[in-house]
């Protein structure tokens, strides 16, 4: 007789932290046998003669770097955050996030409209953090944009907070998404994790900051804002 027990949806749920646990071991076993492929091909890359076989061993040798890439950015969503604090002006922080968006997105990032708001001021930030966030938004802004619309980036200060904000028209309107990112494995792309934006949740919480998506029904787009505190420039010169 079967055990309904055994059943995989009468279990109860698995707590996150043992799901995070079971997501970096296998992450961890998968990658180290990748990259022992990819020594093995390279050998095998040595090898063989100049010609067909060596350009698809090499081709081979690329693919799995992504994989292994990959793998690699799925363990990191599940990381404990342990934040390096350090005071970074707004503005050049943005120029940073621009250079990133432009290696990471190629042709992709012509379609980001960036406009800065915001006088000197400085973030208590973790550099890396923060830009991954960032970059984490823009990345879902361009895989859900319409067509060849525009995606607005904009930072400005707003009651002793940056804000920074990437927002983009929607045809349709978008329901729920305040709720987005609250919850673990629930995406709404072919092919996505439902990670990311919880990630981001989670780093602004940790930089003690906020996550803040909203449709404007009036203007018809969609709005991501993540709100993070700011010193004025004058604090930062009497440290």
């Amino acid at each position: 007789m079967s055990d309904p027990s055994l059943n995989f949806e009468s279990m109860p749920g698995v707590p996150l932290p043992r799901v995070a646990n079971f997501v970096r071991q296998i992450t961890h076993d998968v990658r180290n046998g990748l990259n022992a492929i990819e020594l093995q091909s390279a050998y095998v890359g040595e090898l063989a003669e100049p010609g067909e076989v060596r350009d698809e061993l090499g081709k081979l040798r690329r693919m799995i770097t992504h994989v292994t890439t990959q793998m690699q950015e799925l363990a990191g969503r599940f990381a404990e955050f342990r934040p390096m604090l350090m005071s970074y002006p707004v503005e050049e922080f943005v120029e940073a996030l621009k250079a990133a968006a432009q290696r990471e997105f190629e042709t992709q990032a012509k379609r980001i409209v960036w406009e800065m708001k915001l006088e000197e001021k400085q973030i208590e930030m973790d550099y890396s953090l923060l830009l991954s966030a960032l970059l984490e938004v823009l990345r879902n802004a361009i895989f859900f944009r319409e067509g060849d619309q525009t995606i607005h980036f904009t930072a400005w200060d707003e009651k002793g907070n940056a804000v920074f904000e990437v927002r983009q028209s929607r045809l349709q309107p978008v329901t729920g998404c305040e709720q987005w990112g609250r919850s673990a494995l629930v995406s709404g792309r072919r092919g996505g994790y439902g990670l990311g934006l919880l990630y981001v949740r989670r780093i602004l919480d940790t930089l003690g900051g906020a996550l803040e998506p909203r449709y404007d029904a009036g203007a018809g787009e969609l709005r991501v804002r993540l709100i993070l505190p700011v010193k004025p420039a004058e604090q930062r010169a009497s440290k």
